[in-house]
């Protein structure tokens, strides 16, 4: 817990030095995706350490608004990690998750991540042809290198294409018994397996509510439980409807 607490203590000099740094225009893009790191090691201390279930919520909403904020005002790329549409359905704030929904703009059309990102898309809007596709082009690329630790992600959402909650809860399990072997960042990897429990939440969104035998898959933020209100950061103003 050290390091946590450590790290928790670090960052809140951290985040008031990066949103100095961002109030220039041209250093705005260089340091906003810093306030990622930050704002994941402020939920991870309000949930495991503060045990605040709902109020750890707040800060997932602000990375997932930061990246779209760097999506769509800098031009930045959100399908190029697995973890970036792991946000949206973390936060529970349905405006967020239905953003999310529609973005498509890539560079990398063709990858595992961008297939993992597109199969969300389309289990959230009951899209089985689409999801058909992005099964088979995450299937391609789980066939050697990282991805191959994540193949639980492929046997998940098969069961949702068949609306099977043991099909999910199966693929769920082979994502964190994959755990150690995956490239989680540190800190976070002791904590929790934000795919696994990002697609658990998934589930329960569609009214599946799954169950995981894993520590790395929090059961206290499975439940769909948006917050009354939700504390962005002041550019977040810049993006319509957010």
């Amino acid at each position: 817990m050290s390091s946590l607490e450590q790290s928790f203590k670090r960052s809140i000099d951290d985040e008031k030095f990066i949103l100095k740094q961002i109030e220039n225009p041209e250093e705005k893009p260089f340091y906003i995706l810093s306030l990622i790191q930050i704002n994941t090691i402020f939920f991870l201390y309000r949930f495991f350490v503060q045990k605040d279930v709902q109020l750890s919520k707040s800060f997932l909403y602000k990375i997932a608004g930061t990246f779209a904020y760097y999506h769509e005002k800098l031009n930045g790329e959100v399908f190029e990690a697995l973890k970036t549409f792991t946000y949206p359905l973390l936060c529970d704030n349905n405006t967020v998750v239905n953003r999310y929904q529609d973005y498509h703009k890539t560079k990398y059309s063709d990858s595992f991540s961008t297939y993992f990102a597109k199969a969300i898309q389309s289990t959230l809007k009951n899209d089985n042809s689409a999801l058909e596709v992005n099964i088979a082009g995450l299937k391609k690329w789980s066939r050697k290198g990282w991805p191959k630790q994540y193949i639980g992600i492929i046997t998940v959402f098969e069961g949702f294409l068949i609306n099977d909650k043991s099909a999910i809860e199966n693929g769920l399990q082979e994502i964190t018994d994959l755990h150690d072997k995956q490239d989680q960042p540190p800190i976070v990897k002791d904590y929790i397996n934000l795919e696994a429990t990002a697609l658990a939440k998934l589930a329960w969104r569609k009214g599946i509510e799954v169950e995981v035998a894993s520590d790395l898959v929090p059961k206290e933020l499975l439940p769909v439980l948006e917050l009354q209100s939700y504390e962005g950061y002041p550019f977040f103003e810049e993006l319509s409807n957010y």
